[in-house]
């Protein structure tokens, strides 16, 4: 039963020290500003917060440089948190401290080797949940998160993505039907219910958005896309996400958010 009036929490944590040192696939790797990541991160917790949503933060560890990407460590489906288990092994340990704090809340399931499943990859939009078969999330994952998500009451939707990191890299849901997307990545057929808004090719990191009681976050400097999301009636919030990107993060990355 949805319950408007419960309190919305984003799980946050913060940028290290070593995060040019995160797992990416730009050859060469792109040199990271961390000071500035650390700033941009900070206007996306305070956006959010001054959005209604409730932060929970956890102190950055410079022995994972990913772990500000919190979103990949556990998939929150009602009183369920799959705790994932990570495509990367360097990244497996950044589960440990988002449990702790969602263990007090939710009743915890692991996804188990040899299954992997990162959050990245995890499209809930309303009782369907697309999970993209990637690089990061493989067949038993999928298989694992499915056996305790659909009984309750959710269908779980394999979606095959190819050339791009995450399925939630392509495509993000905005609501009122409207599905944000990158051609050329999956097939979008699996998509056929939706309102699908077409990003411009030369736009496509903005196929990343974040929904927060009805705003529409999207990373700043892309005018065609934010033009497309406002014709669909949705208010737009920029955000500088510069050096996010060149760690192949984005918006969504950067938090857990359940109720």
């Amino acid at each position: 039963m949805r319950d408007d009036k419960m309190d919305v929490f984003a799980i946050v944590r913060e940028v290290p020290d070593s995060f040019q040192k995160c797992v990416t696939g730009f050859h060469p790797k792109m040199q990271i500003d961390v000071g500035l990541a650390k700033h941009q991160h900070q206007r996306y917790c305070t956006t959010l917060a001054s959005l209604g949503l409730k932060l929970i933060r956890i102190d950055a560890d410079d022995t994972m440089p990913d772990c500000c990407f919190t979103e990949d460590t556990a998939i929150v489906v009602d009183d369920l948190a799959v705790i994932t288990y990570p495509g990367i092994p360097s990244r497996v340990r950044e589960t440990i401290e988002i449990e702790k704090i969602l263990s007090p809340l939710k009743t915890i399931v692991h996804i188990k080797e040899p299954g992997t499943i990162e959050g990245g990859d995890v499209l809930k939009i309303g009782n369907k949940i697309y999970i993209g078969s990637s690089s990061r999330t493989n067949e038993e994952g999928i298989k694992q998160a499915a056996l305790v998500i659909e009984p309750k009451g959710y269908q779980v939707i394999p979606v095959k993505i190819k050339d791009t990191l995450h399925l939630k890299s392509v495509c993000t849901y905005m609501g009122k039907g409207c599905i944000l997307l990158a051609e050329g990545y999956l097939d979008d057929t699996v998509f056929s219910e939706y309102d699908k808004v077409i990003l411009p090719k030369e736009e496509e990191y903005c196929a990343n958005c974040l929904v927060v009681n009805g705003s529409i976050l999207i990373p700043k400097g892309f005018p065609k896309t934010k033009g497309l999301i406002e014709k669909k009636g949705f208010p737009v919030i920029e955000l500088e996400m510069s050096e996010i990107e060149k760690a192949e993060g984005a918006l969504t990355c950067l938090s857990v958010i359940f109720k």
